[in-house]
């Protein structure tokens, strides 16, 4: 009962049927997350860009409140000197 040429032939053509196999899932595999990869690139990107939108929005409204106080203030300011001036 030894082992004959047709049985070593099934064999290597076994072992190659199923390295072949094997490695065409892996070669999907690596497609399939260099495609979950450049959707995630594209997300960033987008991200990114609310962000400074978001950043931009901020420092508007910042400044604009800053010029709103700071009149506030300037008109505080010249009320308290008019109130200062009339008792003296």
């Amino acid at each position: 009962m030894g082992i004959d040429n047709d049985t070593i032939a099934d064999l290597k053509q076994f072992i190659s049927a199923t390295v072949s196999q094997n490695t065409m899932d892996i070669r999907q595999d690596i497609s399939g997350i260099k495609g979950d990869i450049s959707g995630i690139k594209g997300d960033i990107q987008r991200l990114d860009k609310k962000i400074d939108d978001l950043t931009d929005s901020v420092a508007s409204a910042m400044h604009s409140t800053d010029e709103a106080v700071d009149e506030q203030l300037q008109s505080h300011e010249k009320r308290i000197t008019k109130l200062e001036q009339k008792p003296a």
